[in-house]
Order: C-alpha cells, then sequence, then structure tokens
C-alpha cells in the first residue's frame, strides 16, 4: 500500500473509533456537564472540549506510531493503528475522568438514608 493512501486508511481507523466512543459518551457527559457545571454555556464547551480531545488524542498517537514504526504490511499497520488509536482514547479518557472526579461527590451515607425515609 502506497503512503498516501495508508495515512488515509489509519486516520480513518483512527477517527471512526473515536467516533464510536464518542457515541456512547455523548448523552451521558451531557448530563453530566450539565448537573456540574454553572450554566449551559460552560457545560456545552466541555463537551466539545471532550469531544475534540477524545479526537485529537488517539489521532496523534495513531500518527506518532506510524510515523515512527512505519509498517510494510497492510495489516501490521492497521493493527499499529488499532493499538495506537486505543492508547490515544485511554489516556484522553484517563485526563477526562481525572477532571471530572474532581466535580462528581458521591452521596455521603447520610444523605441516603434521608432520601429513603422521605
Amino acid at each position: 500500500m502506497n503512503a498516501p493512501v495508508q495515512l488515509l486508511v489509519v486516520s480513518l481507523v483512527s477517527v471512526s473509533l473515536s467516533l464510536i466512543v464518542l457515541r456512547l459518551l455523548s448523552q451521558p457527559l451531557a448530563r453530566v456537564l450539565a448537573r456540574i457545571c454553572p450554566d449551559e454555556a460552560a457545560a456545552a464547551f466541555w463537551l466539545g472540549y471532550t469531544k475534540v480531545m477524545l479526537t485529537i488524542a488517539p489521532l496523534l498517537a495513531t500518527l506518532a506510531v506510524d510515523a515512527f514504526a512505519g509498517a510494510d504490511h497492510p495489516l501490521a499497520a492497521i493493527r499499529l493503528t488499532l493499538m495506537a488509536a486505543l492508547v490515544g482514547l485511554l489516556v484522553g479518557l484517563y485526563a477526562v475522568g481525572r477532571r471530572l472526579n474532581a466535580f462528581v461527590r458521591p452521596a455521603s451515607a447520610g444523605e441516603d438514608v434521608a432520601e429513603g425515609q422521605s
């Protein structure tokens, strides 16, 4: 496979994986952000920011792996692409989860008991 076609294929694989993950997470993330952000504009910004980061991180990892460990065989290139995209998604999700964890507070035991008695 020639270099431009391989670059296009690995980029499409990476972006496709990102879109699948974003499709699964967008609605739950939007609900969490609406709850923890001070207003709707802030929630919309952070949702957009997360979508961009979860697209860029896997793509950047994929392109870096392709540049430094370029494979001659198409199946090897796709395997490396999948690994790099998944690592990029993992890093991106970890970063987002770490930031959200600072704002999401679990209910205390006393609140659970009080709610159950209401």
